[in-house]
């Protein structure tokens, strides 16, 4: 808009220039150059309103930028109230739907309202112990007794470091336990597969956590001595293919004590083993 407004003073300045070169030339009719000049005028005055029409919407502009931000800024809060306000009716839900339920009813039913409520986005044996941990808790907090249990849901092992999964067995009747799958969310009957009822189990998760900790440890200190074994065999080698005595002393030496490092690196691991053996039961 202020564009326009220029260019048309601008064409009649050009106008009002040319009717005084004529003027000069031979003389103008006094009404037509009222006429120009009143029009001159006219412009110069849309221009200045324009000017202060183009100056408020500007800050009127800025004002609005800043409302439109405080808005954006207050939906998303509501939104985070939303969402915890559905997640404590699907909690209070969750909670009536349990009423009146039998142990293995209820036990079915909270693990289906973990799977739907809880989203992790990886698998693995830790995480698998996290959440049979919380669904551990969830059966605790209604009566039933649990036990967190890892071991292999695929292959018969002997070994509690083969372990590559966790659940949780909840008992539904004195001595008789439900195997719940935590990490989809359903029941896993004894007939369906027996290995959910075998395995090595912990009294709390803060046992199976302890043993994760453990088996961590564990796993860094046999990587560890892989590499001492590999070093040992490599010295033996030197010292068996000295030229010389000094040489051969000298890998003898580092034969040794490399030797020496090994056997204490495998004196740990057994201890964590018994360790790692004393925190779990074998079912």
């Amino acid at each position: 808009m202020k564009k326009k407004i220029l260019l048309a003073l601008v064409t009649l300045v050009l106008l009002f220039s040319i009717v005084l070169t004529g003027c000069a030339a031979g003389g103008v009719p006094q009404a037509d150059y009222d006429n120009l000049t009143a029009l001159l005028s006219d412009a110069q005055s849309k221009l200045t309103v324009a000017q202060n029409n183009y100056t408020t919407l500007q800050s009127q502009k800025s004002a609005v930028d800043s409302d439109l931000l405080a808005a954006r800024t207050q939906i998303s809060d509501l939104q985070e109230q939303v969402t915890g306000l559905q997640q404590q009716v699907a909690d209070l839900i969750a909670q009536y739907e349990l009423t009146g339920l039998s142990a293995a009813e209820m036990a079915e039913k909270i693990v289906e309202n973990y799977h739907d409520t809880h989203v992790y986005s990886t698998w693995d044996m830790f995480v698998c112990s996290d959440m049979a941990s919380e669904v551990w808790n969830m059966l605790k907090a209604q009566g039933i007794s649990a036990r967190v249990v890892v071991g292999n849901i695929d292959a018969q092992i002997t070994n509690i470091l083969d372990s590559t999964h966790a659940w949780v067995l909840a008992e539904i009747a004195p001595g008789e336990y439900l195997a719940l799958e935590t990490t989809s969310g359903y029941v896993v009957a004894r007939t369906e597969n027996q290995l959910y009822y075998r395995g090595w189990y912990f009294d709390s998760p803060a046992d199976l956590k302890s043993n994760n900790d453990l088996i961590k440890e564990y796993n860094i200190r046999v990587g560890f001595t892989n590499i001492l074994i590999a070093e040992v065999n490599s010295a033996m080698t030197l010292y068996n293919n000295s030229s010389n005595q000094a040489e051969a002393d000298k890998w003898m030496a580092l034969y040794t004590k490399l030797l020496e490092l090994k056997n204490d690196q495998e004196t740990l691991l057994n201890s964590l083993m018994s360790q790692i053996s004393q925190l779990a039961t074998q079912l």
